[in-house]
């Protein structure tokens, strides 16, 4: 298991430095499927869905990365941090979910991208910003992080958002193989296909929770 957990580390690695290279984001999107790729939806026209600009052909993958807010009643929440965290649009790592504007948001990966802002490539001036636009990366003279449509102007957030932006890549690699596998990796869920329980993206077990 820790040889499999070792590989997987790998593959994460491997897949982020390659969105970061020009040319290998996700242009050429059909126009039926501009809004999707705007709004973290899914496009029926294509059947194809998009989170931060990245191309999802699984359904069940797009809908475990749940990319949208959902509405909560405070009074409804028990936990002492998820309270705080609504209060300061924080996050509680106990359940994995994030508040942006009173919403609750249930993955890293979502938190982060509620709390950046949108840009369109087509109308960025830097070279290295429009770069990180076909994938993600950093630019230092504009202190501002972007993937896809998605920035995040504060580096600290960033690098966590670069984290959960490779487990979102090596997900979509893994749906080619295991859609249930995709599922569980966003989710922290089970395949009960390959018997697999997940942890931060890496396979943590082989027997059902």
């Amino acid at each position: 298991m820790e040889t499999m957990r070792a590989a997987c580390k790998i593959v994460l690695f491997a897949l982020l430095a390659a969105a970061g290279s020009p040319g290998e984001g996700h242009d050429g999107v059909s126009p039926a499927c501009e809004q999707a790729k705007l709004t973290h939806g899914w496009c029926e026209a294509e059947n194809v869905g998009y989170v931060a600009s990245v191309e999802i052909r699984s359904h069940a993958l797009y809908e475990a990365l749940d990319a949208h807010g959902h509405d909560i009643d405070p009074a409804a929440v028990t936990c002492g941090t998820c309270r705080e965290a609504l209060k300061s649009d924080g996050f509680c790592a106990a359940h994995r979910m994030g508040y942006v504007g009173g919403e609750a948001f249930l993955s890293p990966l979502t938190y982060q991208i509620a709390r950046g802002r949108t840009v369109d490539p087509g109308k960025l001036a830097c070279r290295v910003c429009r770069k990180n636009s076909r994938g993600i990366g950093w630019c230092e003279t504009h202190q501002v992080g972007i993937a896809g449509r998605v920035a995040i102007d504060n580096r600290q957030r960033f690098e966590e958002f670069r984290s959960a932006y490779a487990m979102l890549l090596a997900a979509v690699e893994t749906s080619q193989r295991c859609e249930t596998c995709a599922a569980a990796m966003v989710a922290e869920g089970y395949c009960s296909i390959h018997r697999l329980k997940y942890r931060d993206g890496l396979p943590a077990a082989t027997s059902p929770p």
